[in-house]
């Protein structure tokens, strides 16, 4: 089997695409990570929008407290029976 060899303009070839490609993806890493981090942000964002407090202390005669988000009372139970 004879020795092959790669020409020169061949090898330069290819390193220039190979320096392209590294390049591009790169630059497509660097949009998703970029990408990914305003998604996590836009949904911390919206979920810090809501207050998930919910409170309800009811007793066993019937009369009891609803408090839904920051301690506000929205509503008072009685049952009179």
């Amino acid at each position: 089997m004879e020795n092959e060899t790669v020409s020169y303009y061949v090898h330069e070839e290819a390193m220039v695409r190979q320096d392209i490609h590294n390049k591009r993806l790169f630059i497509l890493c660097l949009i998703m990570f970029i990408a990914l981090i305003l998604t996590n942000g836009a949904w911390i964002y919206h979920e810090s929008m809501y207050e998930d407090v919910v409170y309800s202390e009811n007793t066993q005669d019937g009369e009891g407290i609803n408090i839904i988000g920051n301690g506000i009372t929205y509503g008072t139970t009685t049952d009179n029976n």
